[in-house]
């Protein structure tokens, strides 16, 4: 039946069919509804012209359904059962989650953080599954278009969080910047000071944006710049390059610290003063109140 024409029908009139045919009686089935008798007769009356059926006829001791409202009775309960499963509050248990989620993460460390927690999330929803997804400069237009479930971002990007509507935002935590070269670079033989950064070539990594970095801008204020020398795509290139060469790259502390492990790279303090890079975890009005995302949200902590 087109819903246009399913509007027509009062649905209170199949709540008060099925108490009728449970009950076998007006007076008991107002009683059940907190209605008058009255009102139920009133109701049974409309129902025999939307059926186009008598539906009971009258005995000593209540009402016998003919065999439509029988017919009607072994239909209308799973119907009326499953409405009532539809309006009862949300319930989420991730054992039973079987839900595909898309999670877009810079490379850097909110990327290491959420890898840390992904074995937590498994073992409490054996059933689910995350893509992960590199930050692009569309993220959160993906976001807003159901495509994408979580976005992290560091806040010096412009992604139009800011012009998005329907965004939520959540502050994960702040990180320093610091220089990366390899371990023995001459430099580290030498004061670190901001004239011994800029006489080294640098490494640019621009995948998500082709935007002046916050280290720039710095720069830039004191009427300075630093030579780009090598652009890669992501930080793991940008530490292999620096690992074999004598350029050096700034990173986030947090993957600095994940580098040194893998790679024979050194960290060295920024030789000026940038502010830290502040991440941010984004999720849209559709999916705020979703008990299954509340859960996976909670896995990014501050």
């Amino acid at each position: 039946m087109p819903i246009q024409e399913l509007s027509r029908i009062n649905l209170n009139l199949l709540v008060c069919l099925q108490a009728l045919l449970e009950e076998r009686s007006v007076t008991r089935a107002s009683e059940r509804l907190n209605l008058s008798q009255s009102a139920v007769s009133k109701s049974l009356a409309r129902l025999r012209e939307l059926i186009g059926d008598p539906l009971f006829t009258r005995a000593a001791h209540g009402l016998i359904p003919t065999s439509r409202a029988l017919s009607i009775q072994e239909q209308l309960k799973p119907v009326l059962d499953e409405l009532w499963k539809v309006v009862q509050p949300q319930v989420f248990d991730p054992l039973y989650c079987d839900r595909h989620f898309t999670i877009a993460l810079p490379e850097t460390a909110n990327h290491l953080k959420f890898q840390n927690s992904l074995a937590d999330i498994l073992k409490s929803a054996p059933h689910i599954k995350i893509k992960l997804m590199h930050l692009n400069l569309k993220s959160l237009e993906e976001l807003a278009a159901g495509k994408v479930d979580l976005v992290a971002l560091p806040d010096d990007l412009d992604c139009g969080q800011h012009r998005i509507s329907g965004i939520h935002r959540k502050r994960l935590y702040k990180d320093k910047l610091v220089c990366v070269v390899r371990n023995n670079h001459p430099c580290l033989e030498q004061p670190w000071t901001l004239e011994a950064c800029l006489a080294l070539g640098h490494i640019g990594i621009g995948a998500v944006t082709d935007r002046v970095s916050i280290t720039d801008q710095t720069l830039a204020k004191l009427g300075l710049d630093r030579d780009i020398v090598v652009a890669v795509g992501d930080f793991h290139s940008a530490t292999q390059v620096c690992e074999g060469t004598d350029l050096m790259f700034v990173s986030s502390g947090n993957w600095a610290d994940y580098a040194e492990e893998l790679y024979a790279v050194t960290t060295l303090p920024m030789p000026i003063t940038v502010e830290p890079i502040a991440y941010d975890l984004y999720w849209h009005e559709m999916n705020h109140q979703d008990l299954a995302h509340q859960w996976l949200r909670s896995y990014f902590k501050v």
